[in-house]
């Protein structure tokens, strides 16, 4: 997001993400493109009110949509992501996401492995 602050820009929209294991809550994550002009990313819930999207799925399957290895049309489609709130929201950060990985600025791996194994507390 701070590498790319036209694209944060383009969608002024709090994200939720619920991320489980074997069915159970694990982690939540906000990707929050309001209350700061460049963004924010944290461990947790929103800070400020409600998200507009809130997006649950499975650790593995999480990190098989971030590297392009699963449709998000997809994995919606099969159940494996639930979305709560304006499913258009993520149909619009999906378009985002792939304009960075054609420009070769998807994050890496290990930083998704990282982020999935973090808990909140």
């Amino acid at each position: 997001m701070h590498e790319e602050p036209d694209l944060v820009r383009r969608l002024k929209v709090v994200f939720q993400f619920n991320i489980t294991v074997d069915g159970q809550q694990r982690t939540i994550w906000t990707c929050d493109n309001k209350s700061r002009p460049e963004g924010d990313v944290y461990l947790g819930t929103p800070k400020n009110g409600k998200p507009d999207c809130t997006v649950t799925v499975e650790d593995e399957d999480f990190l098989k949509l971030m590297v392009g290895k699963l449709n998000p049309q997809r994995a919606f489609m099969m159940g494996k992501l639930k979305i709560k709130g304006n499913i258009m929201l993520l149909q619009k950060l999906n378009s985002l996401w792939l304009d960075l990985q054609k420009a070769g600025k998807a994050p890496e791996l290990p930083f998704l492995t990282d982020m999935m194994l973090k808990t909140v507390c």
